[in-house]
C-alpha cells in the first residue's frame, strides 16, 4: 500500500516557510518555545461506504486497538514572539486488522475484511493572541494535510468465492480556523480548550482539545496536561479500481502530555 505521508510533510515544510516571514523580525531572546509529546488513547469510528454501498461499520476501543497500532507518532511544536506565533502538530497511525462482519445488507454475515489503514494527520498554521492576563485567547489558523491510505480484501462466506480489493491513497489539504482559550486555577493548575473546524479536500474535518495542566518546577518550565481530544473526518475520494470511497474517521478519546518549556 503506498505511503503518501512524505508528500504531506514537504507540504507542511513549505507553509511553514510561509509562516515565518511575519515573525522573521522578531528578536531571539523574545521568543517562547513549547514542545509537547503527548499519548492519545483514542477509540476509532470507522464507516467505510463504497458506491454508496457499506463495507465496514462500527466503533473499536483503544483497548482493542493496542494489537493493531503498528505506528503511532503523536507531537505539537509552538513558537511565540509575543502576540504572533506559529505552531506544528503531527499525527500519523498505521492500523491492520482483520474482521468478520455481521449481517449488514448488501453484504452477508460472515464476510471476511482484511483492513490496512495509514492515516497522517499534520498541521502548520499561526496564532495571534488577543488576551494575556491570567486568562488566555488565540485565534488559530492554518493548514491540515490528510494522508489517508486504504487497502481493503473482502471475501464473501462459502459458498461463494466472490472477492474484491477496494484501495484508495488520498493526500488532502484543508484550511482551518479556530480558537484557543486557556485560564489559571490557582498558582499551579490552569484549564485549555481548543476548537476548530476545516474544509477544502475534505467534506469537513471537526477538531476539539480539552485539557487540565499542572505545572511544576522552579520555573514552571515542565507541566502534564491530561483531557480528551476529539478529530471526524469525511472524506469522498476515488479508489484506484474508479470506486467512489467515502470515510467517516473519528477519533475520540483520553490525552496525556508531556509539555516542556523554553
Amino acid at each position: 500500500m503506498q505511503r503518501p505521508w512524505r508528500y504531506g510533510v514537504a507540504g507542511l515544510v513549505s507553509l511553514m516557510s510561509c509562516l515565518w516571514l511575519p515573525l522573521a523580525g522578531a528578536q531571539a531572546a523574545d521568543w517562547e518555545w513549547t514542545i509537547v509529546p503527548y499519548l492519545w488513547g483514542s477509540d476509532i469510528s470507522l464507516d467505510l461506504t463504497a458506491n454508496d454501498e457499506p463495507v465496514i461499520g462500527g466503533d473499536v476501543a483503544f483497548s482493542d486497538l493496542l494489537d493493531k497500532i503498528e505506528v503511532a507518532v503523536p507531537i505539537h511544536f509552538e513558537g511565540r514572539a509575543g502576540k504572533p506565533g506559529f505552531f506544528v502538530d503531527v499525527l500519523y497511525l498505521s492500523l491492520e486488522d482483520d474482521t468478520t462482519t455481521s449481517p449488514d445488507p448488501p453484504l452477508p454475515g460472515g464476510t471476511m475484511v482484511h483492513a490496512e489503514l495509514d492515516s497522517g494527520f499534520y498541521e502548520a498554521g499561526g496564532l495571534y493572541r488577543f488576551i494575556d492576563d491570567g486568562q488566555v485567547l488565540d485565534l488559530l489558523y492554518g493548514a491540515r494535510v490528510i494522508d489517508m491510505s486504504q487497502e481493503h480484501d473482502v471475501a464473501l462466506p462459502s459458498p461463494s468465492t466472490l472477492t474484491t480489493k477496494i484501495e484508495s491513497s488520498e493526500t488532502l489539504l484543508d484550511g482551518f480556523v479556530g480558537l484557543r482559550y486557556g485560564r489559571s486555577i490557582g498558582d499551579r493548575w490552569d484549564f485549555e480548550i481548543r476548537g476548530d473546524v476545516g474544509a477544502g479536500d475534505t467534506d469537513l474535518t471537526w477538531n476539539f482539545i480539552g485539557t487540565f495542566g499542572v505545572r511544576f518546577g522552579k520555573t514552571d518550565t515542565y507541566s502534564m496536561r491530561f483531557g480528551w481530544r476529539y478529530l471526524d473526518v469525511d472524506v469522498e475520494v476515488r479508489s484506484t479500481s474508479g470506486v467512489n470511497v467515502e470515510t467517516d474517521l473519528t477519533l475520540s478519546g483520553p490525552a496525556v502530555a508531556m509539555v516542556f518549556t523554553l
